[in-house]
């Protein structure tokens, strides 16, 4: 009943590019966002003390893709040190402490380590090295987001080299609640990602067709007639990237050779 088909025929070549596990090598559409990422942590390439930014907007807008593909650039072309940690995995003050330190090199145990302990050893990270990028997603899931902010400027403030936050949340900044003394402390600036329009999805689509399908096998009408309506439902590439890999396999499953809008919806 579930044996793979022995044919030679489909269209799809590789699920992998339309799934959100995929990073491409440079999100679309986003240039500009791409731009301030980089402006706010580049001044740690000159030993520098770079900007903290919230990035927000709506989910699957390429937050994460864009934070990631800057920060990897950042290590490739720059040299410097950046740390990329998700608060759905780490969302306690101790726990997100303790992965930056591992991220860092330090063999720093999962649990019974005191706060003061491990943000001595950041300390002492931060006056051998040059300064680190730290990206932490899903920030508004942290259970204790003033108390981290507090422990990260602190650090900033007497340790020799700068730590550079970018925090990435689906919530705008009137919705992440931070004390005065810790906002103040922070001195964010702000980046939103709007939804992303029928042109902007239709060129990130055609980008993985390239990849994930049969050369020739998918017509613009398909790539067209989804990008215009995940643009006016919710301009989410993940539900785009969603709508295009269930069309492609109910192709397969019918041994078409040609990927046609009849495919297209739920």
């Amino acid at each position: 009943m579930f044996q793979e088909s022995t044919s030679s025929g489909g269209i799809l070549r590789s699920e992998t590019y339309l799934t959100t596990n995929y990073e491409p090598d440079e999100p679309v559409g986003r240039e500009t966002e791409i731009k301030r990422i980089a402006d706010a942590v580049r001044p740690l390439t000159r030993r520098k003390t770079p900007e903290n930014l919230l990035v927000y907007g709506p989910a699957g807008v390429g937050k994460t893709t864009c934070v990631k593909h800057v920060f990897d650039r950042l290590e490739t072309e720059a040299g410097a040190e950046s740390v990329y940690i998700n608060a759905w995995q780490y969302n306690s003050r101790s726990s997100l402490l303790t992965e930056l330190l591992i991220q860092l090199g330090y063999p720093a145990p999962r649990k019974g380590k005191p706060v003061d302990e491990l943000l001595s050893k950041l300390r002492e990270w931060l006056d051998k090295n040059r300064g680190v990028a730290v990206a932490i997603d899903e920030f508004d899931q942290l259970e204790e987001k003033t108390e981290i902010i507090y422990d990260l400027q602190m650090l900033n403030q007497e340790a020799e080299n700068s730590l550079g936050l970018v925090m990435v949340s689906n919530q705008p900044p009137s919705k992440v609640h931070l004390d005065p003394r810790s906002q103040s402390r922070l001195n964010c600036q702000t980046l939103q990602f709007n939804s992303y329009n029928a042109p902007q999805l239709q060129e990130i689509l055609s980008k993985r067709v390239e990849q994930a399908f049969k050369p020739g096998t998918v017509s613009d009408d398909v790539l067209e007639e989804i990008a215009e309506t995940v643009a006016e439902n919710s301009g989410d590439c993940r539900e785009a990237l969603e709508k295009l890999l269930r069309a492609g396999r109910k192709a397969d499953q019918r041994d078409e050779d040609l990927l046609s809008v009849s495919y297209v919806g739920d």
